[in-house]
C-alpha cells in the first residue's frame, strides 16, 4: 500500500526522494493513523516523498525474489532507486528477508583513537571524513572492543555505546547494526551490497587515510531515531531490566501455619461443595443475606481443577488419603464419554448433581487440563485401574488434524492451535498417544538469540490474545517448564513489577468469576492493544477490551498470587501472596475469588472451584520446594 505523505494536489506526479518504512511485526502503526505518525520530523532528513509501507510477514521468503519485488516498486512509484529506514529491532531472521527487500545505501563509522578535545575539531574532523568519503552518513567512534558475539563496541562523542555487527537483536536485546565490511580490507562493489544497514567501518589514525572505494549512500543518513516503538522489543528490555531488581531475586520458598491454614480453607470449598451422588463440586458459590446463589454447571477445566486440589489435599494432608481417593474414583466413574463415530470424548459441560450432559462439544483446552489431572491421578497406587479405565474410553485421534486437537462447538470444527492452552496441550497428550502435537510457542520459539526467540515469541503470545496466569504457571507446577514457558513468566513477572513500578498498583491477572454482571472476565497481559495489562468480558455479542488500571472490572486473582509465589518466590510476589492472605480469606467458606483492583475490596461471599483447587496446588508445590 502506497500513502502518499504530502498533500499533493497531482496523485501520479513523481516525488521526491522516497522512503520504504520496514514496520516491526507489531508497531502499532496503520495507515489510517499514519499522518499523525509519519510527521515531517521523522522524514525531515528523506525529503518530501512517498512512503511504502510493507507487510514484513508477506514478504517472499526467498532473498532474490523479495529483492526483485522492491526493484519493481521502487520503479512504479517513482522511476528511481528507494532508499530504506528499517528499525534494527526485528527478529534476526525477518530482518534479513527485509534487508533482500530494498537496495542498498551504507553507512560509516571512522574508528579513531581518540576524539578531538573541542566541539570545533570535532566538527571539523566530521565535515573531513565527510568529504573524503562522498557521504553526509558517518559517524566517529572509538573503540573498536570485539565482542564474544562478534559485534565491535564502540563509542561515540556524546557517551552512548553503539555495537555493530550482524544485524538484529544481540543475546541481551540490545540492537545490534550491520553486518558490518571492513572498508580498509574490501572494497565491495555496489552489486555485492544489498543490505539496507551495511555498515563500513575504517580503522583510521587520520581521517586523510580514509579510503573512498566504498559504494555512496544516496545521501541519506538513517542512523538517527524515529518515534515508532515496537511493543515487543521494548518489553523484552524491560522486563530484562527490570528483573535485575532485588525485589525479584529468588528467595528460599516459605510454608507456615499461615499457609496450612490457607490450604485448610481452601479445602473446606471443596468438601461443602460436594455433591455426593457423583463427587463433583459446585463450581461458583455466592452468599447474599443468607441466602445461597450457586453454579451447578461444571466445564472439563474445573473437573481438572477439583482432581489436581483433592491430590493436593492428600499431599497436605488435610484429609485421610482413602477418603479422598474414593471421592476421586466416584468422580472419574461419573464422567460422561460422548460417542461420536470413532472418535470419544467428555462433553463441554455438565451438571454436578447427576454428571447429565449440560452442552455437547469438546473443548481441547479444557480436555488438556483433565488429561493432567488424570495422568497425575494414575501415579497413585490406589487410583491407577480407575485412571486406566477412563483413559482408556477417550478415544482423540479422529479430532486431530495436522498435530491440532480440534474443538467441536455447536455448529462447526474450529481448530484449537491458536490459545495459550495449545502449548499446553502438547505437554500432556503423549500421556494418550498424541506426542506429533504442534505448539504455537514452540514454533514461534525459533532464532539466532534468546533474545530472537523471546521477541518472536511475543508475537505468536499477542497473535493469540491476552495471556493470563493460567496455564502459564500450571505447567510450572504440573509439569516443569518449558524453555518457552520459563521465557513467557520472566517477561510477565517483568512486566508486572514494572506496573507496580510505574503506578503503586499491585497485579495478579488471570481470567475469573466475578459476583456481578458479566460475571466472568479475562484479565492479563496484552501485547496488541494500547495498554498492556487489559480486560476482555462479553457485553452482549460485543467483546469489550478495558485497561485493567481504569475498568471497574479489573481483579486481583487469588489463586494468581498464589501461583506466582509458588512458582518464583521473592519479595514482590510475596508482597502479591500478603495480599491476598489478608484479604481473599472468607472464613468458613473458602477463599474469595478475587479483589477488585479498585482499593482490593474483596468479592465477599463468592468463590468458585477452580480458585480452591489451584490454590491448593500452589501450596502443595510451595511445600514440596520447601523440603
Amino acid at each position: 500500500m502506497i500513502y502518499d505523505a504530502v498533500e499533493a494536489a497531482e496523485r501520479e506526479a513523481l516525488l521526491g526522494p522516497a522512503a520504504v518504512l520496514m514496520l516491526p511485526l507489531k508497531a502499532r502503526l496503520d495507515l489510517r493513523s499514519a499522518q499523525e505518525k509519519m510527521t515531517s520530523g521523522l522524514f525531515s532528513r528523506l525529503g518530501d516523498g512517498t512512503v511504502l509501507a510493507v507487510d514484513v510477514a508477506e514478504l517472499p521468503i526467498d532473498p532474490a525474489r523479495a529483492y526483485e519485488v522492491g526493484q519493481r516498486i521502487a520503479a512504479s512509484v517513482n522511476r528511481a532507486r528507494l532508499s530504506g529506514y528499517l528499525l534494527s529491532v526485528l527478529p534476526r531472521e525477518i530482518y534479513k528477508r527485509c534487508c533482500a527487500f530494498l537496495p542498498n545505501h551504507s553507512r560509516h563509522y571512522v574508528i579513531l583513537p581518540e576524539f578531538p578535545g573541542s566541539a570545533e575539531g570535532y566538527n571539523g574532523l566530521l565535515d573531513q571524513a565527510r568529504t573524503r568519503l562522498g557521504t553526509d552518513c558517518v559517524t566517529l567512534v572509538r573503540g573498536g572492543e570485539r565482542r564474544a558475539d562478534g559485534a565491535l563496541l564502540v563509542e561515540t562523542r556524546d557517551g552512548e555505546q553503539q555495537r555493530l555487527g550482524a544485524p538484529g537483536l544481540g543475546p541481551d536485546g540490545e540492537p545490534i547494526e550491520g553486518p558490518i565490511f571492513l572498508a580498509d580490507d574490501v572494497a565491495p562493489q555496489r552489486g555485492d551490497v544489498r543490505h539496507p544497514d551495511a555498515v563500513f567501518v575504517h580503522q583510521a589514525q587520520t581521517v586523510s587515510r580514509l579510503s573512498a572505494k566504498v559504494p555512496a549512500a544516496n545521501g541519506i543518513c538513517l542512523n538517527y531515531p524515529t518515534g515508532i516503538v515496537d511493543p515487543a522489543h521494548e518489553l523484552l528490555l524491560e522486563a530484562r531490566d527490570t528483573l535485575r531488581d532485588s525485589s525479584l531475586s529468588p528467595e528460599a520458598p516459605v510454608f507456615d501455619a499461615a499457609m496450612m491454614a490457607d490450604a485448610e480453607l481452601a479445602y473446606s470449598y471443596l468438601e461443602q461443595a460436594e455433591m455426593n451422588a457423583t463427587g463433583l463440586a459446585l463450581t461458583v458459590r455466592k452468599q447474599i443475606n443468607g441466602k445461597s446463589f450457586n453454579n451447578s454447571e461444571i466445564t472439563m477445566w474445573d473437573v481438572g481443577s477439583l482432581i489436581l486440589g483433592l491430590l493436593a489435599a492428600v499431599e497436605l494432608e488435610l484429609a485421610p488419603a482413602d477418603r479422598i481417593y474414593r471421592r476421586i474414583k466416584k468422580i472419574m466413574a461419573s464422567l460422561p464419554v460422548i460417542q461420536d463415530g470413532d472418535a470419544a470424548y467428555p462433553p463441554t459441560l455438565i451438571n454436578v448433581r447427576d454428571a447429565s450432559i449440560e452442552r455437547r462439544g469438546f473443548d481441547a483446552c479444557d480436555f488438556a487440563r483433565l488429561t493432567s489431572a488424570v495422568t497425575r491421578t494414575a501415579q497413585h497406587t490406589a487410583l491407577a485401574d480407575a485412571s486406566s479405565q477412563l483413559m482408556g474410553k477417550w478415544q482423540i485421534a479422529g479430532l486431530m488434524q495436522g498435530g491440532v486437537l480440534n474443538n467441536i462447538l455447536k455448529t462447526r470444527i474450529q481448530s484449537s492451535y491458536l490459545s495459550h492452552c495449545a502449548h499446553y496441550q502438547t505437554r500432556v497428550l503423549p500421556a494418550l498417544g498424541q506426542s506429533e502435537t504442534r505448539s504455537p510457542y514452540r514454533e514461534a520459539f525459533a532464532g539466532e538469540t534468546v533474545a530472537d526467540r523471546t521477541v518472536n515469541l511475543l508475537y505468536t503470545v499477542d497473535k493469540i490474545g491476552i495471556l493470563p496466569t493460567e496455564p502459564l504457571l500450571l505447567e510450572y507446577v504440573e509439569l516443569g517448564p518449558s524453555a518457552e514457558c520459563a521465557v513467557l513468566t520472566d517477561v510477565f513477572l517483568g512486566a508486572m513489577k514494572h506496573h507496580f513500578d510505574q503506578t503503586g498498583q499491585l497485579l495478579a491477572p488471570s481470567e475469573t468469576p466475578i459476583d456481578t454482571a458479566p460475571w466472568f472476565v479475562y484479565q492479563g497481559f496484552d501485547l496488541g492493544h494500547e495498554t498492556r495489562w487489559n480486560v476482555s468480558y462479553r457485553k452482549g455479542r460485543e467483546v469489550v477490551f478495558e485497561p485493567v488500571a481504569s475498568s471497574p472490572y479489573g481483579i486481583f486473582s487469588t489463586k494468581a498470587a498464589y501461583l506466582w509465589y509458588a512458582v518464583r518466590p521473592c519479595r514482590h510476589t510475596r508482597k502479591m501472596l500478603d495480599m491476598a492472605q489478608e484479604h481473599a480469606r472468607i472464613d468458613g467458606f473458602g477463599m474469595s475469588s478475587g479483589l477488585f483492583l479498585d482499593g482490593y475490596a474483596q468479592m465477599k461471599n463468592h468463590a468458585d472451584l477452580n480458585t480452591n483447587g489451584i490454590v491448593l496446588q500452589a501450596l502443595a508445590h510451595l511445600k514440596r520446594r520447601t523440603r
